[in-house]
């Protein structure tokens, strides 16, 4: 667990870009203020990635997602819907986050926000989970033919790879 509080939390939704830096620095300030509120919503976006990741998971395994799971991200989208904004773009419009809400629950409209595009897009379709039966990383596969096997080329591809070559020169042997 590499976000280990709200803190973390924040940095990581600065550091992918969800939040400007002036607008990260207004929550963190409210997280000071506020200790336990800002513990609460670190859990609650705990919670909300279990029931995400659970979802995504029946996804790829063709079952139905528990009512539960889909309950918890239909609830937090919910509560974070009212700190979105439309914005233009030089495409057109996209939606965002209010760029001057500094209450705690702003933290996770970006969260709430991408997964509903995600769960509620054609491109749920090319939902994969890694084909390394030790890794659990599930990956958007985005190759033409649809045929992307690995999270990552580099980590599991090349070690299922190795495995493979391994396998066949010991029954060649």
């Amino acid at each position: 667990e590499w976000i280990t509080g709200f803190a973390d939390l924040i940095d990581w939704l600065e550091a992918a870009e969800a939040f400007e830096g002036t607008q990260a620095a207004r929550l963190r300030a409210e997280g000071a203020r506020s200790p336990e509120a800002a513990q609460a919503l670190w859990r609650r976006a705990l919670r909300f990635r279990e029931a995400l990741g659970s979802v995504f998971l029946a996804k790829t395994e063709r079952r139905s997602a528990a009512q539960a799971d889909l309950a918890t991200i239909h609830a937090e989208y919910a509560r974070t819907a009212s700190f979105g904004r439309l914005a233009p773009t030089a495409e057109g419009y996209e939606w965002g986050v209010d760029a001057n809400a500094a209450a705690l629950d702003a933290a996770l409209r970006p969260l709430a926000s991408s997964a509903l595009e995600l769960l509620t897009s054609s491109r749920l379709a090319r939902l994969r989970r890694c084909g390394n039966e030790t890794c659990y990383w599930l990956f958007l596969d985005e190759t033409r033919n649809g045929s992307r096997r690995w999270c990552e080329m580099a980590s599991c591809g090349n070690l299922m790879k190795v495995r493979r070559h391994r396998a066949k020169q010991q029954r060649n042997a």
